[in-house]
């Protein structure tokens, strides 16, 4: 065996005594007390040894910069319009050490598997994706990244940031995201980013939906477009904060749909509106 991890415990197990693990060519190929030696040995000391934790929803290109965008106060916040004014100052340096930090403490934490959202647009251009970017090789032994490339400040309404998008897609990114609420043409960026994830075959990671009512909701369009261009189980919407604000009734007849579809749904808090 290349490894074996002694005095591990394991979650379906806590009642037994530690037992070690033992890896073979990347895969566990033994789970018992008193294995062998092997070229290399690990004690976990009586700790947990679980599945590594998956960070679906994370923005390591907008991390950290609470020092330059403080939290406003009131109930109708924009932090958007905030790092909307920070993106000509950011550099691709800037984006890599901040994300960096932040990715150093989510591997820490048992993370091995990261969606990141970056943004892509004019005022930023590809900085923030050459930032983010740069360290996927780097910590490819520790964790698999992501990239998510979206425009948060608009598409239809900002010319040059289909271009980037396309760019992004090229480069790498698995998935396309988008921010339709930002966007004056909502439904008209909603169906370029299904076509664009049809072009270049990658998975759609929507921000979706936040609102104090349930009226003019995105996703209706979503589902069609789901169902349309046969994604299922290949697109995610996240915040969808008007879902508590629809009644039961009506909620549990989109859930059920959501399901039948295959379109996943991240509740993100409200501490993440962008």
């Amino acid at each position: 065996m290349d490894l074996i991890i002694r005095n591990a415990r394991l979650a379906d197990r806590p009642r037994e005594q530690p037992l070690d693990i033992g890896v073979t060519g990347g895969k566990i190929v033994a789970i018992e007390p008193g294995l062998a030696a092997a070229r290399e040995t690990y004690d976990a000391g009586g700790r947990l040894v679980c599945g590594g934790l998956i960070e679906t929803h994370i923005h390591l290109d907008k991390s950290r910069i609470i020092d330059r965008c403080p939290p406003e106060t009131g109930r109708e916040i924009s932090p958007m319009r905030q790092v909307a004014a920070l993106k000509p100052s950011l550099t691709e340096e800037d984006v890599r050490t901040r994300a960096e930090r932040t990715l150093v403490e989510c591997i820490l934490n048992g993370t091995t598997r990261m969606r990141t959202q970056v943004e892509v647009d004019p005022a930023i251009g590809m900085r923030g994706f050459d930032g983010v970017q740069s360290l996927i090789a780097d910590y490819k032994w520790a964790i698999d990244i992501e990239i998510c490339v979206f425009p948060q400040d608009g598409l239809t309404n900002f010319p040059g940031t289909d271009e980037l998008l396309v760019q992004g897609l090229k480069r790498g990114a698995r998935v396309i995201g988008g921010a339709p609420r930002y966007d004056t043409d909502h439904a008209g960026q909603i169906r370029r980013i299904f076509e664009l994830a049809r072009e270049y075959d990658v998975d759609i990671d929507i921000h979706l939906d936040v609102g104090n009512t349930p009226e003019a909701m995105d996703i209706h369009l979503v589902c069609e477009l789901t169902e349309q261009y046969r994604r299922g189980g290949r697109v995610v919407v996240g915040h969808m904060a008007k879902l508590s604000t629809m009644p039961p009734g009506q909620l549990a007849v989109l859930a059920r749909r959501l399901a039948d579809i295959g379109i996943a749904v991240t509740v993100l808090p409200a501490t993440d509106l962008t």
